[in-house]
């Protein structure tokens, strides 16, 4: 019986990981397919007057991108940031989803930034379980936009899922404009995802 059991074991093991494979070679396909749109560089032409660019990075990636942003745009960078240090974890993970079926959002450190001077203003953080992260509910309940022109953006593993209509719920009086997602890629596409982001400015 013993014996049995683990033979299922091994058996689902195998059959979980070959899933976990394919899903990894779709995603990779799918990310070259899209990113090779933007083998060519074009120059920076926008104008959007005065920028502020706020994130909420966990692992970097919203980082990367936002730093480009700001340093393209000549930008403001408000890094939203929460009182308590998220560390990865299955339990964490479990946490999230409930804290997002309980609309239960974590606390945020120090002042909302003070966007009155400011044209057109970037909002972006990452994508968990299909959504905007917990972090970023957090900072648009806090915000009244006050008719500014905002710009979302978000990274993800591979599927944005209902981020843009999430954002544009929660996002109180802001005029959104068009949003950009940028899928978590490997160096050696760097060149191409700042193509991206630059073609996305340009035609903002």
């Amino acid at each position: 019986m013993l014996k049995k059991i683990i033979i299922i074991l091994v058996i689902l093991a195998f059959i979980g990981a070959l899933i976990a494979i394919i899903h990894n070679l779709r995603v990779a396909y799918k990310n070259k397919k899209e990113l090779s749109k933007f083998n060519q560089t074009e120059d920076y032409k926008a104008n959007l007057g005065k920028v502020l660019v706020v994130y909420y990075s966990w692992t970097g990636h919203t980082q990367d991108i936002a730093g480009q942003i700001a340093s393209l745009t000549k930008g403001d960078v408000y890094r939203i940031e929460t009182e308590e240090d998220f560390k990865s974890s299955p339990a964490f993970y479990a946490r999230v989803k409930k804290n997002l079926k309980e609309k239960n959002y974590p606390k945020l450190k120090g002042q909302m930034p003070n966007i009155d001077s400011y044209d057109t203003i970037f909002v972006g953080g990452p994508v968990w379980w299909y959504t905007m992260a917990t972090p970023l509910y957090s900072f648009l309940g806090q915000m009244d936009f006050k008719g500014k022109k905002i710009i979302p953006f978000s990274t993800q593993g591979s599927n944005p899922g209902t981020f843009l209509q999430d954002f544009k719920n929660e996002a109180k009086n802001a005029q959104v404009g068009t949003y950009a997602n940028f899928n978590n890629v490997s160096a050696k596409y760097n060149t191409e995802v700042h193509n991206k982001i630059i073609h996305w400015i340009n035609n903002l």
